[in-house]
C-alpha cells in the first residue's frame, strides 16, 4: 500500500515537473513552446553603425548563451536591402538596429511594432535609462507608442592625429575649445609637406552644429521649414570658416583620418572608436587622441544631441516574444557594461556604468576618455518625417556655399523654399 502510494506521488511529481519545465513563458504571458524549437531572427542594420564583430559579441553571443534556441543573423542596408524592398517582397526582418530616422521610416511604412504591451507584460523598466534617451524614443510615437528601446549612445568628439601635430610643432587641442579656436589650429596644420597635402580639420556635419544651438529645421505648428534666420547663418559661417582655409578640403572625414592619416583633426561621432580599434588590431594603428567636441561661445559646453542607437521590432515579425527577449538581454546591466568597456556608451543612467568606458580597447589605453562626458548633450528637438524632409536640404545648401555657387543667405532661403514645396507635396498625399 505504501509502495503504491509512493508511486502515485512520484508520478504526480513527474507530471507537474514536465508541465512546468516543458514550456517557456513568452513576453505576452502565453505559453511559448519555442524553447525546444529553433528560432531564426533576422536583424537589419540601417542608419546606425554596428560592425559584425560588435554584433557577434554584444548581441548574438549573449542571446545564444541564455536562449540556445535563438539564432540571430545580421544583414546590412544597401541599395537592394531597403525598408521599401522588404515591404514589397513581404520579407521583413524581425529586428532593426537603427536611429530615430530609421524608426520613422518603418513607422511610415506601417511596419513598426508598438512595444508598449511587451514592455508592460515583461516589466521592462524604462526608468533605468537616461531621461533624454527615453524622451527621444517616446517622441517617435505621437500617441504614446514606444517603437524602440535604447541600445547605445553615439556621442561626439574631436579626434586628432598626434603625429601631424608633432610633425609641425603645433600644440594639441584641449577640452573646452570653441569652433573658432579649433579653426585657428586648423589653419596652422593645413599645408603641403614633401608634396603631401595635410588637412587641418574636417568639421563634421552642419546639422551637428545646429543641434548645439537648438536650431529646428521644421515648425509643426506652421507646417513650414525653418532654415533661415541668424542661427542658421551662424552655423553655416562656422562651417564655411573651416572649409575656406586654403587647401583644407579633405575628401573624406573617415578615410582621410584613419587610412591616409593626413587629416589632423576630425569632428566626428564616437562610432569612430570601434574603427580605430580595428585598425590597431590589424597592425595599422593611428597615433590619435580625443578632446571634447568644439562648442559655440553662446552655448558653452553644449554638445550636439545624444544620438541614440536603437533596437526596434517590425510589426510583421512572427517571433515577437523571441525578438523582445533579445531586447531584454542586450539591455541587461552585465551586457551594457561589456558594451561600455568596448567603447559604446551606455544609455543606462547609473554613473558607475560609464566609468569603465573603453577599458577593453587597446587603442583607448592612455587616451583622454573623459572628453566624451565633458560637454552636456543638447536638448533633443522636435523631429518627424517633415523635419527629415527639411533637413535633407541642409547638405545641398552648404555644398552650394562651399563651391561658391551661392552666398549663405541665398543658399538657406533656397533650401527653405525647396523644403516647403516638398513638405506641401507630402501633406497633400
Amino acid at each position: 500500500m505504501k509502495n503504491n502510494r509512493l508511486l502515485m506521488l512520484l508520478t504526480g511529481f513527474i507530471l507537474i515537473s514536465s508541465g512546468c519545465g516543458g514550456r517557456e513563458t513568452g513576453g505576452t504571458g502565453h505559453a511559448d513552446k519555442s524553447r525546444f524549437e529553433p528560432v531564426k531572427l533576422i536583424m537589419y542594420q540601417r542608419g546606425a553603425n554596428i560592425s559584425d564583430e560588435e554584433f557577434r559579441i554584444l548581441i548574438a553571443e549573449p542571446v545564444k548563451k541564455k536562449y540556445p534556441h535563438i539564432d540571430i543573423e545580421l544583414i546590412h542596408a544597401d541599395k537592394e536591402k531597403t525598408p521599401e524592398s522588404f515591404v514589397s517582397s513581404r520579407n521583413m526582418p524581425d529586428l532593426v538596429f537603427t536611429n530615430g530616422a530609421g524608426v520613422r521610416t518603418f513607422k511610415d511604412l506601417n511596419a513598426a511594432e508598438d512595444l508598449s504591451g511587451l514592455i508592460k507584460a515583461n516589466k521592462f523598466d524604462l526608468n533605468r535609462f537616461e531621461s533624454n534617451v527615453i524622451e527621444t524614443i517616446k517622441s517617435l510615437g505621437a500617441q504614446g507608442q514606444i517603437y524602440a528601446i535604447p541600445f547605445s549612445i553615439n556621442f561626439t568628439a574631436l579626434f586628432y592625429n598626434k603625429d601631424i601635430f608633432n610633425k609641425f610643432g603645433v600644440p594639441y587641442p584641449k577640452d573646452g575649445m570653441t569652433w573658432e579656436e579649433v579653426t585657428k589650429l586648423a589653419r596652422q596644420l593645413t599645408r603641403i609637406d614633401d608634396g603631401q597635402q595635410y588637412y587641418g580639420l574636417h568639421p563634421g556635419g552642419v546639422e551637428l552644429k545646429a543641434e548645439q544651438l537648438s536650431l529646428s529645421a521644421y515648425n509643426p505648428n506652421t507646417k513650414k521649414a525653418t532654415l533661415s534666420g541668424d542661427g542658421w547663418v551662424r552655423v553655416f559661417q562656422a562651417h564655411k570658416a573651416v572649409t575656406d582655409i586654403p587647401g583644407n578640403q579633405p575628401p573624406n572625414n573617415i578615410a582621410t583620418f584613419q587610412k591616409d592619416q593626413v587629416l589632423a583633426m576630425s569632428a566626428a561621432k564616437g562610432a569612430r572608436i570601434g574603427e580605430l580599434e580595428d585598425l590597431h588590431n590589424q597592425g595599422k594603428p593611428v597615433h590619435w587622441d580625443l578632446v571634447s567636441f568644439p562648442t559655440f561661445p553662446e552655448a558653452p559646453r553644449i554638445d550636439a544631441e545624444a544620438a541614440t542607437h536603437m533596437l526596434m521590432m517590425t510589426s510583421t515579425s512572427k517571433h515577437k516574444d523571441a525578438a523582445f527577449k533579445v531586447m531584454e538581454i542586450v539591455t541587461e546591466e552585465a551586457n551594457q557594461s561589456e558594451m561600455n568597456k568596448r567603447g559604446r556608451l551606455t544609455g543606462l543612467k547609473d554613473p558607475a556604468m560609464k566609468e569603465n568606458f573603453g577599458s577593453n580597447l587597446h587603442s583607448l589605453k592612455g587616451k583622454n576618455v573623459k572628453a566624451i562626458l565633458y560637454n552636456t548633450p543638447a536638448v533633443n528637438r522636435y523631429n518627424d518625417k517633415f523635419t527629415d524632409i527639411a533637413k535633407s536640404q541642409i547638405g545641398p545648401a552648404i555644398n552650394k556655399v562651399m563651391k561658391g555657387e551661392a552666398d549663405i543667405n541665398t543658399a538657406l532661403r533656397e533650401a527653405e523654399d525647396t523644403a516647403n514645396k516638398l513638405i506641401e507635396a507630402e501633406l497633400k498625399r
